[in-house]
């Protein structure tokens, strides 16, 4: 297929605009040590990528990382998951999903207590969860095993294994496959089936929605290879362009119409406007935050 200067100017601009999560949302020093810890690998996947699932309740990660940092006792513990792990780790999940976090509620046909846990899609089911799919793979780490995959030719291996994860979808996988090789430096243009590299969500399907109008295809895996393809003629990471599409229409322009205005028009001083705008309004946000914080400090020093 071949593509206009107008999307390929798009292209362009989002990987302009992709350093904002690459050196914001990938700052911490976790997702690059996981790479020498297996412990740290499985804490860096739930925290930010196994309940990252639209409608997911926001205490399953914690509740997720107390289990792990409880049973391995913060990595000092650690091996290879077995089989029992998971058992064990999904029973205390469920103790602490009761006990500490209150989630609880009534089964709708008996109308028995129920633990709130979303077991159908929950990542540490002990049936397929994480630590079952790690332990029936003998897998030590788990981000050295999907980076080792793909660089290996077998990127295709490493989503069917992400995705056969319970609850880890056609979005999380390549979501997790795609930071995994942008923290690794692997060159993409070693890289075999490179669209299952793109995670397409909301902002995604926007973008598509712009670049093509209404000429998208229905199947995600044709929408993955077109951004793939689109990328390799404007010669740029496709990698790039998903990050910066889904950091400036998420976090940035916020709404379709914005978003729209800010790529459709590729002018660099219109994108610098709204990212200036988006400024100003986070900084207004912390400075009164800033002042509330001050009063509860007047507060408590007068009361003490």
């Amino acid at each position: 297929m071949h593509f206009n200067e107008s999307q390929i100017n798009i292209a362009k601009l989002l990987e302009k605009v992709s350093p904002i999560y690459q050196n914001y949302y990938l700052r911490n020093d976790i997702l690059r040590e996981q790479f020498e810890d297996g412990y740290k690998a499985l804490v860096c996947f739930l925290k930010n990528y196994a309940y990252e699932r639209q409608g997911s309740a926001a205490a399953y990660s914690k509740i997720a990382f107390k289990c792990v940092s409880i049973r391995y006792q913060n990595g000092n513990n650690w091996s290879a998951p077995s089989k029992d792990d998971a058992k064990n780790l999904w029973k205390n999940y469920k103790d602490i999903a009761k006990k500490e976090f209150n989630l609880i509620g009534k089964d709708k046909k008996t109308g028995n207590e129920k633990i709130k846990v979303n077991e159908l899609r929950n990542p540490m089911n002990k049936d397929k969860g994480v630590i079952d799919k790690l332990a029936s793979n003998k897998i030590s780490n788990i981000a050295i095993y999907i980076r080792d995959l793909v660089s290996n030719g077998n990127t295709n291996q490493a989503y069917e294994f992400m995705k056969s994860i319970r609850g880890i979808g056609e979005k999380i996988s390549p979501f997790y496959l795609r930071d995994i090789v942008y923290l690794t430096n692997l060159d993409e243009k070693d890289i075999s089936d490179l669209h299952l590299l793109q995670p397409i969500d909301t902002w995604l399907e926007q973008t598509l929605k712009i670049l093509f109008n209404s000429d998208i295809p229905k199947k995600l895996q044709e929408k993955q290879k077109l951004i793939a393809d689109l990328c390799k003629e404007s010669e740029v990471s496709s990698i790039s362009f998903n990050q910066g599409a889904w950091v400036l229409g998420s976090q940035i322009a916020g709404e379709f119409e914005t978003f729209k205005k800010a790529l459709t028009d590729y002018d660099f001083a219109q994108v610098a406007e709204i990212v200036e705008r988006h400024i100003k309004e986070k900084e207004e946000y912390l400075r009164e935050v800033k002042n509330v914080l001050g009063s509860l400090r007047h507060t408590s020093y007068n009361s003490g």
